[in-house]
Parts: structure tokens; sequence; C-alpha cells
């Protein structure tokens, strides 16, 4: 037999493989940046979002709290915003605080005279003083609390600027 015959039927030649290169761990690393990049800040913006709908629904459940022991009870319950102090909540001394990013506008709330709270007063028979929530955090986003005031049903939504 010839050479040419012997080298045609050897499988070809492999080169090992000891790891990646330089050049392909620096473009897989600058993927991982620009994805982690890209993604990251949105995440937060979720996380922040979550947040604030966090303290919105504490509100919104304390406020149905205080219906449902107006309506239990027999008795008038006073929900109280104490804006001085960052309180709120129906039962005293206060308990529910108000993180330092966020403003409650209850204007429209009556005003205890003895305490100067914004209040709402919860009726035994689910009636209510007092409407609208404003809650604003960090200047930028706004919700809206809406109490129906004669069912006393407590709905909250984000507005839109």
């Amino acid at each position: 037999m010839s050479n040419l015959s012997k080298t045609a039927c050897l499988p070809p030649l492999r080169h090992e493989s000891r790891g990646f290169s330089l050049m392909e761990m620096i473009i897989v690393l600058l993927i991982l940046g620009l994805t982690v990049g890209i993604a990251l800040p949105r995440i937060g913006a979720g996380w922040k979002r979550m947040s604030d709908r966090e303290v919105v629904q504490d509100i919104v459940q304390t406020l149905k709290r205080a219906r449902l022991r107006a309506l239990y009870s027999g008795e008038v319950t006073v929900f109280r915003i104490r804006g001085a102090d960052r309180l709120y909540g129906f039962e005293l001394p206060l308990n529910h605080g108000i993180p330092d990013n966020v403003d409650i506008f209850a204007d429209k709330l009556p005003v205890d005279p003895e305490t100067r709270d914004n209040v709402i007063l919860f009726y035994p028979d689910g009636s209510l003083t007092g409407s609208d929530l404003g809650i604003v955090f960090d200047r930028q986003r706004t919700f809206r609390i809406s109490i129906h005031p004669l069912f006393g049903t407590v709905q909250f939504y984000e507005v839109q600027s």
C-alpha cells in the first residue's frame, strides 16, 4: 500500500480544548453586563411600585377593619390620620406609621377639635363621614382611596398624571 491510502483512512486530528479563550470570556462578560444594566433599573422600579402598593393596601385594610368594627360593635368607630406624628389607625394609641416618602392628603376630612386629627367616622349602619384620601409617594406617584359614603366600600386606584 502506498502512503496516500494509509493517511486517508486515519481519523482527523482533534485539538484538545482546555477552556475558553480570553476573547470569548470578554464577550460573555460584556453581554452579561449589558443584560444586568438593562434589567436592574426595571426590577428596582418594580420593587418600588410593589412597596407603594403595600402601604396603600395597609391603609385600605385598616379602613375596612374600622368599618367592620363599627358594624359589629354597634358603636361609632373613628379612623384617624395624625399628620403631625405621621400616624394613622382606629385604635388608640395610633399604631400605623406613615413612611417618610409618603404624603397623605386628607384635607376634605373632618377635623377632631381636641386632637387636630383628620377623621373618618364609621357608623354602625355602615355609613360614614369623610370621603377620599390622596396618597403621594416621593411626590411622583399618586393613589386615590375612595370610600363610598353610603355603603362604606373602600377602593383604591393609581392616578395617572
